[in-house]
């Protein structure tokens, strides 16, 4: 049904909602057994920093799942092509107390993930920061996350305590690519985690 005056045709948001999140979700696996690119490997696969508990497998698939997601927004959002004017400045107040941009990156994502919120982030909320990097913004990596970790879950069999806990994993690994997009100048990733 069309409003006559503005010419416009009301939509469910719900409905747009879950069908974009099908949709990326579809994209995002279809490309999952490719594996991470070498020099982001090591970064997504950092050991030291486990952000679940439960099977590190779902764990390590979560971080991947999480940094495709960001190339998928890339590809279908143009506002998605800029890169979080406010990683770089994290990144380096990281790496002086790092060894390596690895690290920084690392540890940078970590305190990211553990901030968001693991409920539906609110746009104002400081602590979620998935609504301050370019794109279609934190209800739909919200969701886009669920959908994946309940998928996850379906796949492994395991029993999870805490599955709203298994955000943090996928939040990390969107994290990692957005810092991937957004490394200072001269700055490069090893993939030696």
């Amino acid at each position: 049904m069309s409003d006559e005056r503005s010419g416009l045709v009301p939509v469910d948001t719900g409905l747009v909602l879950q069908t974009l999140v099908e949709r990326m979700f579809g994209l995002i696996e279809g490309r999952r057994s490719e594996g991470p690119p070498e020099p982001v490997a090591g970064v997504l696969a950092a050991a030291d920093l486990r952000l679940a508990g439960g099977d590190p497998q779902v764990e390590a698939d979560l971080r991947y799942a999480g940094y495709l997601a960001r190339v998928v927004e890339l590809e279908l959002f143009e506002p998605a092509r800029r890169a979080a004017e406010w990683i770089p400045e994290l990144l380096i107040e990281r790496f002086a107390s790092t060894a390596t941009w690895d690290e920084a990156v690392a540890g940078t994502c970590a305190d990211l993930a553990r901030s968001e919120p693991l409920g539906k982030p609110s746009p104002d909320d400081v602590a979620a920061m998935s609504w301050r990097v370019p794109g279609p913004g934190g209800h739909v990596r919200h969701f886009l996350a669920r959908r994946t970790i309940e998928e996850y879950l379906r796949e492994a069999d395991a029993p999870v305590e805490s599955p709203e806990e298994l955000k943090r994993p996928w939040m990390y690994g969107f994290f990692v690519r957005a810092c991937e997009e957004a490394l200072p100048a001269g700055a490069t990733l090893s993939g030696e985690g």
